[in-house]
């Protein structure tokens, strides 16, 4: 059957689809944030729109609406960023949980695609507890992104450090592998290219701005959409072994 855009049909189609047997929804959980010099504010929630579909596509899903904006505070030191805070989040994540419970779906599968959306999205399932009806399915271990980042490493000769956390080589990658016309190639520059698990317990702790002033941990000159394609075959194998 594959994928279906939920926001594209009409509430009668969804009752159809409903009473066919297709009863579960996969929503993306990204961001609107500043990404480097090279990336649109987008990012997150462009990797989310096409994340979610590879895997609403693969369970034969409604695919929702990617959420846009997330728990970004580490990077409101670049304009454009937009944040909500985790009380927020929390409601957000329980509201769509409780629509589509009612609505009749049956599965709700929840796939962040902005580093920081991880940790509150587990505290928010947490709280939330069971919903009637709706089983919800959920990535919320981090640390998948590090087998990106390893995928890199073992088979393009990337380093961790330079795969990155933020707007690095792979994220640069997986993005102008499916929306090639959006990065600003000549604004290509390494920022902070340290130790990834110094930069983990800094960028949360300060922020983005003091530990890189262009907002990129990590280094993109060498991303490709070649490196892209394949990192995408290694996020959706990972997913579907999380959400399967």
């Amino acid at each position: 059957m594959g994928a279906l855009e939920l926001d594209k049909l009409t509430w009668v189609e969804v009752r159809d689809e409903l009473r066919a047997g297709r009863d579960t929804v996969v929503l993306a959980l990204g961001a609107t944030e500043q990404h480097g010099p090279h990336l649109p504010l987008a990012t997150d929630a462009l990797l989310g729109d096409h994340l979610a579909a590879e895997i609403a596509d693969r369970l034969d899903a409604f695919v929702a609406p990617t959420v846009r904006i997330g728990c970004s505070e580490h990077h409101l030191g670049f304009p454009g960023t937009l944040s909500i805070d985790e009380a927020t989040f929390d409601a957000l994540v329980a509201d769509i949980a409780r629509s589509l419970a009612r609505g009749g779906f049956r599965r709700l599968v929840l796939l962040p695609t902005h580093g920081g959306n991880f940790a509150p999205l587990a505290s928010a399932l947490g709280r939330l507890g069971p919903v009637e009806g709706l089983e919800i399915v959920a990535v919320t271990d981090i640390t998948a992104l590090l087998a990106i980042a390893q995928l890199g490493e073992e088979e393009h000769g990337v380093s961790l450090a330079s795969g990155g956390l933020h707007a690095g080589e792979w994220e640069t990658s997986m993005l102008i592998a499916v929306r090639p016309g959006l990065e600003r190639a000549g604004e290509r520059a390494p920022g902070y290219v340290g130790p990834p698990r110094e930069a983990v317990a800094r960028l949360f702790a300060e922020g983005v701005e003091p530990l890189s002033a262009t907002g990129v941990i990590g280094d993109p000159t060498a991303a490709s959409a070649d490196h892209g394609r394949r990192y995408w075959g290694g996020v959706v194998e990972i997913v579907m072994d999380a959400v399967g």
